[in-house]
């Protein structure tokens, strides 16, 4: 599984990376659609801001817990954080059956899983602010929290049925990646026509300019001359 998903996400990259050579953005737009890459990435790499377009794993489901946090920790690209969380999961599935079926439903991912532990910490340390008479939690604050509670909170993501949630959610982001490109397309469309209308205009009025005839000046009167007065 590990080896499929790291090959079509080469495989769009290297696509991708054809297209932006020959300079066929048309081509890197459509494939970013079918992606449900945003518009603001897809631009970011058309301008060679990113050197991928793809960043995030295709749709699919791995066939063993081992192969999906190892898929997980691997695009997260993160030695430490992550990995510490992975190891933890994994040893947790080898002892507990129930943990291994949570861990393998597809909208539970260990990206998710650190987002939800973010969120319990910042938790924690907003009501110790507040008991200490704080209005909240300052810019650069930190709070010391053991790894009994982490992991505790990482069990209580996993046990959480939130999957008609995350399927909604995963749903308006897909919505929303479309219809910002819908917008971008029909904002093209517009522009378009604006400027074939006024290439017409201004072709219409050379049209207009070459076809009036040229005023003629009006021929002087001949003027006598003293000298032929005498002839």
């Amino acid at each position: 599984m590990l080896e499929k998903l790291a090959k079509s996400i080469e495989e769009v990259n290297v696509l991708a990376e054809h297209y932006r050579t020959c300079q066929n953005v048309a081509a890197i737009e459509s494939l970013a659609k079918e992606c449900f890459i945003s518009k603001e990435d897809t631009d970011a790499f058309i301008a060679g801001k990113s050197c991928c377009l793809l960043k995030v794993p295709l749709m699919g489901q791995s066939g063993s817990v081992t192969e999906k946090l190892t898929e997980e920790m691997l695009l997260l690209q993160d030695s430490g954080y992550a990995t510490v969380l992975g190891t933890y999961l994994l040893d947790l599935a080898r002892k507990d059956p129930v943990m291994k079926d949570v861990i393998l439903q597809p909208h539970k991912t260990l990206r998710h899983c650190i987002e939800y532990v973010h969120e319990k910490a910042y938790e924690t340390a907003l009501e110790k602010a507040k008991k200490e008479g704080k209005t909240g939690v300052g810019q650069n604050a930190g709070i010391a929290i053991g790894s009994t509670e982490v992991f505790a909170w990482v069990i209580d993501y996993y046990l959480l049925d939130d999957r008609k949630d995350m399927e909604k959610k995963a749903q308006e982001e897909k919505d929303t990646i479309k219809k910002a490109w819908e917008r971008a397309e029909s904002i093209r469309t517009l522009s378009a026509k604006s400027k074939d209308s006024d290439t017409k205009k201004d072709v219409s009025e050379d049209a207009k300019v070459a076809a009036k005839p040229a005023t003629q000046k009006k021929e002087e009167p001949e003027q006598l001359s003293l000298f032929n007065l005498g002839a």
